[in-house]
């Protein structure tokens, strides 16, 4: 068995993890929140990880997807299309929208892309606050059979497949490309990589994952009180901030990012309130200081220190 395929069945032990006990014991409803925002997190981290990680371009307006996704699932699923078909046309509906305002913003580069997109991220925000005054919600009797199972479900099957997905990719001539662009975008151009084409392509598939974790979030909840806080920079933000914590340009790491992200922002948030976004960031500046590479980035280092070490003691007592 190949390395890459040893990989992907490592991953599918773990899916078998989350798949089992949900039929064979009783989860609280609580727990079950926690894990299906975990299942999210880790769609939206993979997916701003493609971009930031892989491409070495800085996202910030992964929001804009999100909401996208979000709001037209809402909709479609409201006209009682079923919800995984719903989901998928909020995906694509994510993608439309990294070609009408997304594409433009990637004749930009370093930190003015990354203001562009904020600044894009910011506009829908505004547009859609003012289209939807009103509080959005399911009518009542999509209430009356509400279950968390088919929502803990549909949010595992996106993660897998997202991380599948996200495998493939960086595991392929565009994956390749992408990481050409990330270390030497003008040395890349010079050896005949159409730079622009692959992000474009990464552009198209982030927004695309985007979206579909907006779709799972619709389904998680069905009513928005106030549905521009699905566009909020947040939404951006601790996504960034799972994928670098864990190790940007790994497949891995935006997972590891997320649960340490998730799990410790419930625990922050249940003891200290508000003061644990504070906390919270300054963990996130420690990280980036202390561990560059991320969490899996580090654990990888620490060991090649510690290989080379064992060798180089080896090589002495042959000497000897």
């Amino acid at each position: 068995m190949s390395f890459h395929w040893k990989k992907l069945l490592i991953i599918g032990l773990l899916a078998t993890v989350f798949i089992v006990p949900p039929l064979v014991m009783e989860i609280g409803t609580a727990t079950m929140n926690l894990v299906i925002m975990l299942f999210i997190f880790i769609i939206l981290s993979q997916s701003w990880n493609l971009m930031g990680g892989y491409t070495g371009q800085i996202n910030l307006g992964l929001a804009a997807f999100f909401g996208c996704g979000l709001l037209v699932t809402h909709f479609i699923w409201k006209a009682e299309i079923p919800i995984y078909f719903a989901v998928m046309a909020g995906g694509l509906a994510a993608v439309v929208l990294a070609g009408i305002i997304g594409l433009p913003t990637l004749k930009l580069k370093g930190a003015y892309f990354a203001i562009g997109t904020f600044a894009l991220a910011e506009v829908c925000r505004i547009v859609v606050g003012n289209i939807f005054a009103r509080m959005v919600q399911m009518p009542g009797s999509y209430a009356i059979d509400y279950s968390l199972i088919p929502r803990y479900y549909l949010g595992l099957i996106v993660a897998i497949i997202t991380i599948v997905l996200v495998y493939f990719v960086t595991h392929s001539k565009v994956g390749l490309a992408m990481v050409a662009v990330r270390d030497d975008e003008q040395a890349a151009q010079v050896t005949g990589v159409n730079t622009f084409k692959y992000k474009v392509y990464t552009l198209l598939i982030s927004s695309f994952l985007a979206g579909l974790a907006g779709g799972v979030y619709a389904f998680l909840r069905l009513s928005f009180h106030n549905i521009t806080a699905v566009f909020s920079p947040i939404w951006t933000f601790e996504p960034l901030m799972a994928a670098v914590i864990g190790g940007a340009g790994t497949l891995i790491g935006p997972i590891i990012g997320s649960v340490f992200l998730v799990v410790l922002s419930e625990i922050f948030a249940l003891t200290l309130g508000e003061a644990h976004l504070i906390l919270f960031g300054l963990l996130f500046i420690l990280v980036v200081m202390y561990f560059p590479y991320g969490l899996i980035g580090s654990v990888d280092r620490i060991r090649q220190m510690i290989t080379r070490v064992g060798r180089s003691i080896s090589k002495t007592r042959q000497k000897l």
